[in-house]
């Protein structure tokens, strides 16, 4: 009797000791910083790039705003690819606020309505001006940027009498050089929209109130 003691108690000091053996768990060093902020869209210089626009099955046309749209289609379709825009990103995260560009793809029915997807390159950069030209030097050169991929869909809604486009997408992304080497991001973005085919509100008539008002909402999580 006395041996089996000895041995259920050697067996369960064992098993206590397994979780000290074993170490911390494989992500106890990961350090997850949720963030949220802004995406305000550059008026000069944008769009930086047209990029490519199509009418599958009709003619590709320009309304009096300049607008694209498909004449002779019964579908109203509108693809365009490698569209190029650029915009300031402010968070309440040093680390994810600075000058973006986003590429932008997409296959729009007749509401302009449909799947969008692209890339996106954002500089950590303390004083991004929205109001100002697209610095490009900086943008080029710059050492430490994000990099990553954005995707997900825009749909038209009637909101009180207007026509509105929201954007609903996922964002993946990953630092490289100088202090964001090697960090992660995830999250999602929401973008409202008045027009069409998207345009800054810097474009809108004025009397909307909307020259200061950002484009875009994003929120999710830095891993490091």
């Amino acid at each position: 009797m006395k041996n089996r003691a000895t041995f259920l108690l050697s067996i369960g000091l064992l098993l206590l000791s397994f979780p000290v053996l074993a170490g911390p768990p494989a992500d106890a060093r990961v350090t997850r910083t949720q963030i949220e902020g802004f995406d305000n869209w550059g008026w000069q210089d944008n769009p930086l790039s047209q990029g490519t626009i199509t009418c599958p099955g009709g003619e590709l046309m320009l309304d009096s705003f300049g607008m694209p749209y498909c004449a002779d289609s019964t579908t109203g379709r509108l693809h365009f690819r490698d569209s190029v825009f650029w915009s300031c990103m402010t968070s309440d995260d040093p680390r994810i606020t600075g000058v973006a560009v986003f590429d932008i793809k997409g296959n729009f029915d007749a509401d302009s309505s449909g799947p969008v997807w692209g890339t996106w390159k954002t500089v950590p950069m303390a004083d991004c001006d929205k109001d100002g030209l697209y610095p490009e030097e900086l943008v080029r050169t710059s050492t430490m940027f994000w990099r990553g991929t954005w995707n997900g869909k825009r749909l038209f809604y009637s909101d009180m009498g207007f026509d509105v486009w929201i954007g609903d997408f996922k964002i993946v992304g990953k630092g490289i050089g100088g202090d964001i080497d090697g960090l992660h991001f995830k999250g999602t973005e929401l973008i409202r929209t008045y027009t069409p085919f998207p345009v800054p509100y810097e474009f809108l008539p004025p009397e909307l109130g909307l020259f200061d008002v950002p484009e875009g909402y994003f929120a999710g999580t830095i891993t490091e």
